[in-house]
């Protein structure tokens, strides 16, 4: 059986071409090639997703696997493991070529990427899922019939398919609000016309283990859908941390006014000032008037502790305590 992750470029395709015509070159070229891997980057297909998109892309489908593979195991009273392989850009006519002809392929409506995504299971695992539901035991190796699948092959496939429309809904709202739902289940790869040939996608290749069987699950995502949605998750994020950020600075900066409105200060105010000699100080007695600089009329000053006025107020007593009214603010 041929599986995705056999998939050939149509550059390696040329390179085997041209090992076939010139052995001497391949063999030089493969000696180069032991010695330092190098992939060539084709400007005319430049990378849709950063290394960071498909980062998150690749969070979303772990929790993914992990909920499919307990899915597995509970229908089917085995253990079963699930886990990324790899994912990759390409275009939809190269993953399209590598499916077989016939293959059970899920299209899922998902509105939080405004598109389709296509769900393909190898037949090594669809076989064995259906041969399992029917009653049958474990397998050495799964047993693939040469033929088309059949009406209650697919009906018991579409109940297996709507529960992975629903863990691709569950797994994509941990980034935004999503609905998910199976459109329909297709047998023929060359009859699916969901996404032009031309469009880069993203496929999420997925390594399947029920008992001794082994397969894949493979996932093809329109690029152009998912590039805005991940753009738009980062921009709310980074907007949302400003946000909390500013919020907490707010908090922290009415702490510390909070902090020193609750400090206490020492208020003083001055009746007048004036100037005496050290002799005329000395010679002060009992009883002596020293005259000031104010009169009984006049604003006093209302000093802080560090010295420096704050205010004018006017002295006067209420309720048996002498104050100050204060009538002019000239420290803000």
């Amino acid at each position: 059986m041929f599986e995705i992750s056999d998939i050939l470029s149509q550059s390696e395709i040329n390179e085997l071409l041209n090992s076939l015509t010139n052995p001497g070159s391949q063999e030089q070229k493969t000696v180069e090639t032991n010695a330092k891997k190098v992939r060539d980057y084709d400007f005319k297909t430049p990378k849709k997703l950063s290394k960071e998109q498909i980062k998150i892309v690749s969070g979303i489908y772990e929790n993914f696997s992990r909920q499919l593979s307990s899915y597995f195991s509970g229908i089917l009273r085995t253990y079963s493991q699930i886990n990324i392989l790899s994912i990759e850009e390409q275009h939809y006519y190269e993953y399209n070529n590598a499916l077989p002809d016939t293959v059970l392929i899920g299209i899922i409506d998902l509105s939080t990427i405004e598109g389709s995504i296509l769900v393909d299971i190898s037949n090594s695992i669809t076989y064995n899922l259906i041969e399992r539901l029917l009653g049958g035991g474990a397998r050495e190796s799964s047993i693939i019939p040469d033929r088309e699948f059949s009406e209650i092959e697919i009906s018991l496939m579409q109940r297996i398919m709507q529960q992975i429309a629903i863990y691709t809904k569950d797994a994509w709202s941990g980034l935004a609000k999503a609905e998910a739902s199976l459109k329909s289940i297709e047998t023929n790869s060359r009859l699916i016309q969901a996404i032009a040939m031309d469009e880069i996608v993203l496929i999420v290749i997925m390594e399947v283990n029920i008992g001794n069987i082994k397969g894949t699950i493979n996932f093809c995502i329109p690029c152009m859908h998912i590039d805005p949605l991940i753009n738009k998750i980062n921009q709310s994020r980074y907007a949302s941390k400003r946000l909390q950020d500013s919020a907490q600075e707010e908090i922290v900066k009415e702490s510390l006014v909070s902090n020193v409105k609750e400090s206490s200060l020492e208020v003083s105010a001055v009746l007048g000032e004036t100037v005496l000699s050290l002799q005329e100080i000395i010679n002060l007695q009992v009883g002596d008037v020293i005259k000031l600089d104010k009169d009984v009329t006049s604003d006093l000053k209302i000093n802080i502790k560090n010295g420096a006025t704050w205010f004018y107020g006017t002295p006067g007593v209420r309720k048996k305590k002498k104050v100050i009214k204060v009538n002019k603010v000239i420290y803000k």
